[in-house]
């Protein structure tokens, strides 16, 4: 039996889409995507399949790529930009969604995240041991991967995780690390859920993240 996947607008057709391979659905084809849809697609200078996926919502992509693109940005984003990484790699890799890693860990290479860091979070670093004492990370980074762990696990906080936080984050960082949480964490489903293909190599990608990101 055939399925019909080419109905929707802004669809890509498979047949010309060299970069589907092994996603579930079409890419949203940004020459006949809604105006809204599209003009959000053209923000970047470059390809990234998780915007073709998340395009086909044509309501609800231009507000979230409010909410993605203010990540990037200093002047919007509360927490220093560390910090959102540090919350998204982890929340990548407990998740499994490698391709919402491969596309921030150029990020958190670029400014700078320890090397020690980034190999704790490879190797899964246990929620246990973080919370005992054991890596690389400052008091600040382990309540917020105790945060993170804790939600991943049980979508809730302890009572006293949060107390704990209070002592070292702002009530306003404290519920920027949440919402940052959350919206990676639903970015990775979708990257799971439908089978996202690998991005094609960006030349030049790192010289972009340093004008890009603040």
């Amino acid at each position: 039996m055939s399925h019909d996947t080419s109905g929707n607008a802004g669809n890509s057709n498979d047949s010309q889409d060299p970069f589907r391979k092994t996603c579930l659905i079409p890419y949203v084809n940004p020459a006949t995507a809604p105006p809204a849809v599209r003009e959000k697609l053209q923000v970047l200078p470059f390809r990234r399949n998780i915007f073709l996926l998340l395009g086909h919502s044509s309501g609800l992509f231009p507000p979230l790529m409010g909410v993605i693109g203010g990540c990037f940005d200093s002047n919007i984003r509360t927490l220093p930009l560390l910090d959102w990484q540090l919350i998204v790699l982890r929340t990548a890799t407990t998740l499994g969604a490698q391709y919402e890693y491969d596309v921030n860990r150029p990020v958190a290479n670029v400014y700078g995240m320890a090397q020690a860091k980034i190999d704790a979070i490879d190797t899964k670093m246990s929620a246990e041991d973080v919370k005992s004492g054991e890596g690389p990370w400052t008091d600040r980074d382990r309540i917020i991967l105790r945060i993170v762990d804790e939600q991943l696990e049980t979508y809730t906080n302890e009572p006293e995780t949060i107390q704990a936080a209070k002592k070292i984050l702002t009530v306003e960082e404290l519920v920027e690390v949440l919402i940052i949480l959350g919206t990676y964490a639903m970015i990775a489903r979708v990257i799971r859920g439908l089978k996202i293909d690998d991005d094609a190599e960006i030349p030049g990608l790192e010289e972009m993240l340093r004008k890009s990101v603040k």
